[in-house]
């Protein structure tokens, strides 16, 4: 059998599997991408790229292809009855650069990202299965098999499954997929609509016969989610047919929506599952693979771009031996708890979108028309839906009564900072570079008294951490020469991050590549920083030997 090598293997071409290899490659890593299809799907599959994922995609400088490509809705309509009016969740409101949902076709945002992979080098390998995964101390053997029968062993490091809800990996590992799936039948079409509708956002229905979702994407095309009572006495595989999908409209909605030329028409059961563990020796597990759910919010490919973002530094930083291999036990601690938040909410989002009870459904509706307009039910909601508000922070971080705006496993909100003789800066440009970004903060009043320690920190931080770490002063206003403190400076021209971040002068922040926050101090001494980098970095061998 014919023996190949790589440093990760990456099974599965959809969304998920092309940004893991995509965030691996640009970081230097030996990738292999493989996907048993020989085609890609013609089908739209996913249609929402939320906040949090667009600003994981700015992070790899990928947010203005996938801009220039859809087009942005401010929201959801969550609820409106055939006789109410809509109850609209805004994004506007939301601290980032995206405050918006983005629809665009799963197809195109695999083109962005296939070319993207295309440049650095990557070759999706197609017609290849994964036969057989084993195990030993040093990686993975795989046993992968082309669509004409020739068989080779590929030796890595790491595998990554990447290959759906149905992923063979999952099963050659035998990681059981727990859960079960919803009661109710949905109705799927992709279809032209003739209507008055406002196409641009995500706008639902509910009536006494059920649910109906619409969401415009290309032209005068719609996406349409139906819970239709009275079909509910289908099966599964038996053929939607556009005069089924059109009737259920019409029962459900006051619109009168036209319908007309489907591209695909599909019955759907909504399933609740999820693994225990997103992790089996060197086998990880991300995307569609790990967890599946009702469609509610647009959910699904969005965790599994986030979980690639979260893994794929985690592994690059690993083999380059600049962290310890403790850092990849990370990836299903905070991951596993997201995807079982998300789960919990999706499954009571459908559900109470398809509740039967004519008192439960009255209660629903006021409580919707009631409780939705208000400022902290908007930001609770756009911040879960968008991802916005995703923290990995620990249950338990800062003293009673002191909670700093971005403390230690939370998102770090995107900054304009200044630098001397080149243009505007933003944080998360700084944040496309290799390794952790550390911030030193100092107010201009109180520099000069710790020139002499900063200037230090600067010296000490590339032979301790080699390019892992890579320091920047911000300074709240005047202008310093880098040369007088030994490294580059950035200046907090807007107020913004004194004002997002709660900095004062002595504030060390340690800031991960995927944008959350590993460290955060309010003292930049060299000990205190070295003890708050020990978890996330590795000392270098020569800064080892010589201590």
């Amino acid at each position: 059998m014919i023996e190949e090598s790589a440093e990760v293997l990456v099974v599965g071409a959809g969304p998920v599997g092309l940004m893991a290899a995509g965030e691996l490659a640009r970081r230097g890593v030996s990738v292999r991408l493989l996907e048993r299809d020989v085609e890609r799907s013609a089908l739209s599959k996913a249609l929402v790229v939320h906040a949090r994922t667009l600003e994981i995609m700015d992070l790899a400088g990928l947010a203005g292809e996938f801009i220039d490509r859809g087009y942005p809705a401010p929201g959801i309509d969550v609820g409106l009855s055939r006789s109410g009016k809509p109850a609209p969740v805004n994004f506007r409101g939301l601290d980032t650069r995206f405050p918006y949902m983005l629809v665009l076709p799963q197809r195109e945002t695999e083109a962005i990202l296939a070319r993207r992979l295309e440049s650095l080098g990557v070759r999706i390998e197609t017609g290849t299965e994964v036969v057989a995964v084993a195990q030993n101390d040093e990686g993975v053997v795989a046993t992968v098999r082309t669509a004409n029968g020739q068989e080779t062993r590929i030796n890595a490091r790491y595998l990554l499954g990447c290959d759906g809800s149905h992923s063979t990996v999952r099963g050659l590992v035998d990681l059981p997929f727990e859960g079960g799936q919803s009661d109710s039948l949905v109705l799927i079409g992709d279809v032209r609509v003739d209507t008055e509708l406002v196409r641009s956002r995500i706008t639902n229905f509910t009536s006494s016969r059920g649910f109906v979702s619409i969401l415009p994407f290309l032209g005068d095309y719609v996406r349409v989610f139906a819970v239709d009572f009275a079909q509910q006495d289908r099966t599964r595989g038996e053929a939607l047919t556009l005069a089924e999908l059109q009737e259920s409209v019409n029962a459900i909605t006051t619109l009168g929506v036209t319908l007309s030329d489907p591209t695909w028409l599909t019955r759907y059961i909504a399933p609740s599952r999820q693994v225990r563990t997103l992790r089996v020796g060197r086998v990880f597990l991300a995307g569609d693979a790990t967890h599946a759910h009702s469609p509610a919010a647009g959910q699904g490919m969005n965790m599994g771009l986030q979980d690639a973002a979260n893994l794929g530094w985690k592994l690059a930083m690993t083999l380059r031996g600049a962290a310890t291999a403790e850092l990849l036990d990370t990836y299903d601690e905070e991951r596993h708890a997201v995807h079982s938040r998300v789960r919990r909410a999706t499954d009571r989002m459908f559900r109470v979108f398809t509740l039967r009870a004519p008192v439960a459904k009255a209660a629903r509706d006021v409580a919707m028309r009631l409780l939705t307009p208000r400022k902290a039910i908007q930001r609770q909601l756009a911040g879960a839906i968008s991802g916005i508000a995703l923290s990995y922070r620990p249950p338990r971080r800062a003293p009673r009564g002191f909670r700093p705006a971005v403390d230690v496993g939370d998102r770090i909100p995107d900054v304009d900072l200044w630098a001397a003789g080149r243009p505007e800066v933003r944080l998360y440009e700084l944040l496309r570079e290799p390794g952790y970004l550390l911030l030193l903060f100092a107010t201009a009043d109180r520099l000069g008294g710790d020139r002499a320690r900063i200037r230090a920190l600067f010296a000490e931080m590339p032979a301790i951490y080699g390019d892992a770490v890579r320091p920047y002063l911000v300074i709240d206003e005047g202008t310093t020469d880098p040369k007088m403190v030994g490294g580059p400076v950035l200046i907090d021209v807007r107020g913004q991050f004194v004002r997002k971040l709660r900095t004062r002068h002595g504030t060390a922040i340690a800031v991960r590549p995927d944008g959350y926050v590993a460290a955060r101090l309010d003292s930049f001494g060299s000990s205190a920083i070295a003890d708050m980098l020990a978890p996330w970095c590795v000392r270098t061998a020569t800064d080892r030997s010589a201590s």
